[in-house]
C-alpha cells in the first residue's frame, strides 16, 4: 500500500462532519449561503480548517520521509479537502 493510500485511509477514518457547524451555517441568510455555493460548499471551504490535527496525524500515519515539506502537505490538504466533499455529499443538506 502507498503512502498516499494510508493517508487516504487513515483520513477516511478520522474525520467527522461538525454537524453543530452545519446546523449555524443554516441559519445564516439564504442570500448568504447561495453566494457561498450552498451549505456543503461553505462548510467544505470554510469548515475544513479544523482538520489540522487529523492531517497531521495522517502525515505521520503514512510514513512520509519528511513530513514537513510543502508537496506531502499539499497532497494531504487535498486529500483532506476530497473526502470532507465526499463525505459532505452522503448528507442531505
Amino acid at each position: 500500500m502507498s503512502k498516499l493510500d494510508k493517508m487516504k485511509n487513515y483520513l477516511k477514518q478520522v474525520i467527522e462532519i461538525n454537524f453543530d457547524y452545519i446546523d449555524e451555517i443554516k441559519q445564516m441568510p439564504q442570500s448568504q449561503i447561495d453566494f457561498m455555493g450552498g451549505v456543503a460548499e461553505w462548510y467544505a471551504t470554510t469548515g475544513c480548517s479544523s482538520y489540522y490535527t487529523e492531517v497531521v496525524n495522517a502525515i505521520k500515519f503514512a510514513g512520509y520521509k519528511y513530513p514537513s515539506s510543502a508537496s506531502v502537505w499539499e497532497k494531504a490538504i487535498q486529500v483532506k479537502d476530497e473526502i470532507v466533499r465526499e463525505k459532505l455529499s452522503y448528507l442531505s443538506i
